[in-house]
């Protein structure tokens, strides 16, 4: 059975500025499907780790934009942060890349990268005993 869930997309420029936004819009996102304070706090945390990245890259081939996809579920929440390739090969390279990859673990009960043309992170965070529903 398909679970119901509310779809968010956000287009961004690729610039720091705009990283403070999405910590306030999953602050909002999350509070709505009923996460404590800490979890919020840990999941800001996450986006912000990935946004980061995403807009430090330096990628000669990259798009000047990209995409968060958000999807609400009645027990939590996913996230997709849909990025170029190139940008995904090289975005948890080294020392701070694997730091932000055991970061990004602890924190989260999903994540993974998966890459086509494209690249999607994606992480999700559950509420208490319903965290296998969406797996």
């Amino acid at each position: 059975m398909k679970q119901h869930f509310d779809e968010i997309i956000i287009h961004l420029p690729k610039k720091a500025e705009y990283v403070g936004f999405i910590r306030l819009t999953v602050s909002g996102l999350l509070s709505k499907v009923g996460f404590d304070i800490d979890t919020v706090e840990d999941i800001k945390v996450v986006v912000s780790e990935i946004c980061n990245k995403i807009v430090s890259s330096k990628c000669k081939s990259e798009r000047h934009h990209y995409d968060v996809k958000f999807h609400l579920f009645d027990n939590g929440f996913k996230a997709f942060f849909k990025v170029s390739s190139c940008i995904a090969e090289n975005l948890f390279e080294g020392e701070s890349g694997e730091f932000a990859k055991a970061i990004i673990s602890s924190l989260t009960d999903e994540f993974s990268i998966e890459c086509d043309d494209y690249c999607t992170i994606t992480i999700g965070k559950y509420l208490g005993d319903s965290i296998n529903a969406n797996r």
